[in-house]
């Protein structure tokens, strides 16, 4: 397709305005990069970038692009661990960022905010009514509502505790490919029973529409009490995981973990002793002070069995802050020091350990490069587990990372479908489309290609998330 620049520029800014629609290079660069460990390459370059400040705009772009057939492709903050956000083909990139309106409505129960709003800003905002976000992802000061429900992704949040945002999500406001703009859902607190366009556009990952507004019911904030535990190895953590759903004890809120390595890493970056071991991070939550002591101190006594090394009840607040962010502090760490290629395995809660083992297996013995060490943190009780290789440096060729990237990719996700797992939080497009074929078969694959058919026939949003990229 040959596109003229100057004159694509012109006619974008005559709908969003000359502000906002962009055809430097440089600025194509920031939109092309994500998190992905490798550079950008000419095809990922966007022809133009452009920031629409509502739908009626989003809809004057879309409406342009689409008899065009100009691929559009939609960045909330880029920070994708599995590709979502990076343009696969060169696009008209549209940034959901000027769109952060908020209206809260305690009276109604529900809030609005457009795609664009920050998770923290969000939850601040919140916070002042009592509120709670059931969306806890760890770049929570860059990444976008938006983006959480177009992945349907609570993050940290245990799911069976708290279930998905989604879960949470009243109605939609969406631009079709078309232009059409359409309106989902209810104003009332009680979600529609049967079908309901709602449920099929959450979790869409941009395939079908642009979300532009969310009407998301408001969460009573609880009350909350944190322990920390240490233990010998990490395989002990994932055997108290494992108890805590067969007992049938009450799901924590949060359930983290950092194994023997990141944990040091993570404890030595906020200014703590290094610990012996690995730690696990639990925080309960309940609708009273009282209640939430109570569910924290029965849960306390049940990580006792396991005889970890120490366990205990965090009061407070400065310290249990140093705890909690030595987590993102290890992830920090892996993510900036080197070159890191992460996974994300959902195994069966039985399979817990086994899928472990394997995984670490897999990440210290990998074809395409020897001399990675192995790192493992993240969201444990939901039950996830995060195995990363991690080469301390990132001076090594491109096509080395894909192919580290590919291994580790087709290898752990071979594990999500030995044990039973699907990912829970970084989206099943881009990167993944191979494995929900390979689980789920070809029929399932068909149905997702009819369906992104139906919505939008030339194909113009993400292209290049469903067909599968490296």
């Amino acid at each position: 397709m040959i596109i003229d620049l100057k004159q694509l520029t012109k006619d974008l800014a005559k709908l969003v305005g000359e502000k906002n629609a962009f055809s430097d290079r440089p600025t194509a660069l920031v939109y092309a990069k994500d998190t992905m460990p490798w550079d950008v390459e000419n095809h990922h370059m966007p022809y133009a970038v452009v920031r629409p400040a509502d739908s009626r705009e989003v809809s004057a772009v879309l409406a342009y692009a689409n008899p065009r057939k100009i691929p559009v492709h939609i960045h909330g903050s880029g920070t994708s661990l599995v590709g979502l956000g990076r343009p696969k083909v060169n696009a008209i990139v549209l940034d959901t960022g000027r769109m952060q309106d908020l209206e809260i409505f305690p009276e109604r129960g529900y809030f609005e905010v457009g795609p664009g709003m920050h998770i923290g800003k969000l939850r601040k905002a919140l916070a002042a009514h009592n509120a709670l976000l059931p969306v806890f992802p760890g770049s929570e000061p860059v990444a976008t509502i938006g983006g959480s429900i177009s992945v349907n992704s609570s993050a940290h949040a245990v799911d069976a505790s708290l279930c998905k945002p989604g879960d949470y999500v009243l109605g939609l406001e969406v631009v079709l490919p078309s232009g059409e703009i359409l309106r989902t859902g209810t104003e009332s607190t009680r979600k529609p029973a049967g079908i309901e366009a709602t449920k099929f556009l959450i979790g869409s990952e941009g395939l079908l529409c642009v979300i532009t507004r969310i009407r998301m019911r408001l969460i009573p904030k609880p009350h909350m009490e944190n322990i920390v535990a240490y233990y010998r190895r990490t395989e002990e953590i994932l055997d108290t995981v494992m108890n805590m759903y067969r007992e049938g004890v009450p799901t924590p809120l949060f359930f983290e973990y950092l194994d023997e390595m990141a944990s040091k890493i993570g404890f030595e970056a906020v200014g703590l002793s290094p610990p012996p071991g690995a730690v696990a991070m639990v925080s309960m939550h309940s609708a009273t002070s009282v209640g939430c002591r109570e569910k924290a101190r029965l849960f306390l006594d049940f990580v006792k069995k396991s005889n970890p090394i120490e366990a205990r009840i965090v009061s407070d607040s400065q310290e249990w802050e140093k705890i909690w962010s030595s987590r993102a502090e290890a992830g920090n760490y892996v993510y900036r020091l080197g070159s890191t290629f992460g996974s994300e395995i959902t195994p069966r809660v039985d399979k817990l350990r086994d899928a472990f083992r394997e995984a670490k297996e897999i990440i210290l013995n990998l074809e395409s490069f020897q001399g990675n060490e192995f790192y493992s943190f993240g969201h444990i009780g939901a039950p996830t587990i995060h195995a990363y290789a991690f080469v301390p440096t990132k001076d090594i060729p491109n096509e080395l990372k894909k192919a580290i990237t590919l291994e580790v990719r087709n290898k752990t996700e071979a594990l999500n479908i030995k044990y039973g797992g699907c990912g829970g939080e970084w989206g099943l497009t881009a990167q993944r489309a191979e494995f929900l074929e390979k689980k789920y078969g070809r029929i399932y694959k068909d149905i997702l290609f009819r369906l992104k058919n139906a919505f939008d026939p030339q194909n113009i949003l993400n292209r290049g998330n469903l067909e599968g990229w490296l």
